[in-house]
């Protein structure tokens, strides 16, 4: 069901056709929902599209103005201007509020003010994201575009994976195979984005499943075949890990856990036999190797650290003066995205952290409970996504646990899109509750006039 916001009186169309010929994937019916979109979706489109592809950074003729800050701006204020803004899901908003506030007074009290200044723009873009997607998308139909886009923007990394595999035979590569430039460029950071990607694609592929004609099924098949290679790709025992995980994860959440256990059981084991045997020798030194070593060095030396500034840390963004003045000359970042946190923003940016990502789970949970089948108006789409966004979240804590990546795109990204999805459901939900209140005034009356016949019918007979 459309939700309450959709205006189509724009369009000219019928909302709700237009977003069944949506889902069914056909390229007219993209195009015509993109053609569709307000300025402002636009823009956020734009946005999403200069951070994950980065066309500046690739042919440096177009790097002539910060094209993604004034995409973003511009999105902010042209939301601002439709009244877009809403602010539902209250638990993640506190969070993000105090995770900011968390920020700011560690810059304060920072160890190094400077680095935090120098980085201020930072945080402002990922608040201003989560504003713009998260307080901006008002309509299921505006989530899907942003949603269908986000995939094609993630399936040019996929291919790209996928073809540079293949052009050294499939064989391993210490570096591995990276993705965009700028936030996905290295092995590392590539693989993260792929456990976020991959519960994506995979749940709104069963979102939209029956829907699908025979080409678009088999293009999405592709889709997620691609990312997995991509997985395999990068070389990332964290992205290994990551995709362990969230395969335990759906066969815990599946109703059909026989059949879960043994589709993923077999998918594990064709993956498993496509990782070069030198991926498999580096899991069995994990713990032991250099690698290894050096994180486990630098989580302690974290945890060192937040114990010794227990409330605000050393400051956002101030590990690197900090550890190489104090602890190592050579040293590097902490490779954990919550030592990160902790050992910069205190115990209390900790907590605003788990607090972002405990409302997200709670917040998605809830989602399910009002569209699921044993809602009053089920929605398969917005309930298959609420598992997405959650899988996505355990792909990047576990997968993230092993590279310090607090601060790009992949939590608050996803953030932002639970933050638009829980508005879509809440509106859904409030609009079916008008139109169940608005049957039942109108059934009172009928009601009411049959007894008053009933009644009649009683008396002129002399009954009683």
């Amino acid at each position: 069901m459309e939700s309450t916001y959709s205006k189509p009186h724009l369009t000219g169309r019928n909302p709700s056709r237009s977003l069944e010929a949506l889902a069914t994937l056909k390229v007219s019916a993209i195009l015509s929902g993109f053609g569709s979109m307000s300025p402002a979706m636009w823009l956020v489109q734009l946005y999403v599209f200069f951070e994950y592809v980065r066309p500046q950074t690739i042919y440096p003729w177009l790097d002539v103005l910060p094209w993604s800050m004034i995409s973003l701006l511009l999105a902010a204020v042209a939301c601002l201007a439709e009244g877009r803004f809403k602010f539902t899901a209250k638990s993640i908003w506190l969070s993000i509020t105090l995770f900011t506030a968390t920020i700011v007074l560690s810059s304060v009290v920072a160890f190094s003010p400077e680095y935090s200044w120098d980085n201020r723009n930072l945080w402002l873009n990922w608040l201003l994201l989560i504003l713009i997607i998260g307080g901006g998308i008002r309509d299921k139909k505006e989530l899907v575009l942003l949603l269908i886009a986000f995939g094609l923007w993630n399936i040019k990394m996929t291919q790209h994976g996928v073809r540079s595999w293949a052009s050294i035979g499939f064989s391993f590569r210490p570096i591995g195979v990276g993705g965009a430039p700028g936030w996905f460029q290295n092995s590392g950071e590539f693989g993260i984005q792929m456990c976020v990607f991959l519960p994506i694609v995979v749940y709104f592929t069963y979102g939209v499943w029956p829907k699908l004609g025979k080409w678009s099924r088999r293009f999405l098949l592709c889709v997620i075949a691609s990312a997995v290679i991509s997985m395999i790709a990068t070389s990332s025992r964290g992205a290994l890990v990551g995709a362990a995980a969230i395969a335990v994860w759906a066969i815990w959440r599946s109703p059909h856990r026989v059949r879960a256990l043994t589709a993923v059981a077999l998918l594990g084991t064709l993956v498993w036999l496509a990782v070069p045997s030198e991926s498999k020798e580096r899991f069995r030194e994990m713990g032991d190797d250099r690698s290894s070593t050096t994180r486990l060095t630098y989580w302690k030396d974290g945890i060192e650290i937040a114990n010794r500034h227990p409330i605000l840390g050393i400051g956002y963004k101030n590990w690197y003066p900090y550890y190489t003045t104090f602890y190592n000359p050579n040293g590097q970042l902490p490779h954990n995205f919550m030592i990160e946190a902790v050992s910069e923003m205190g115990y209390v940016g900790l907590g605003a952290l788990v607090w972002v990502i405990a409302a997200s789970f709670s917040a998605t949970r809830s989602v399910r409970s009002k569209t699921g089948a044993q809602a009053i108006v089920p929605d398969r789409l917005l309930w298959s996504l609420s598992y997405g966004f959650d899988g996505a979240l355990i792909g990047f804590i576990v997968s993230g646990s092993f590279v310090s990546v607090l601060y790009y795109p992949y939590l608050w990204m996803n953030t932002a899109m639970v933050l638009a999805l829980v508005r879509i459901v809440n509106s859904r939900s409030t609009r079916i509750t008008l139109q169940a209140q608005h049957i039942r005034k109108i059934s009172r009356p009928a009601q009411a006039s049959r007894d008053d016949t009933s009644a009649n019918s009683c008396v002129d007979s002399g009954q009683e």
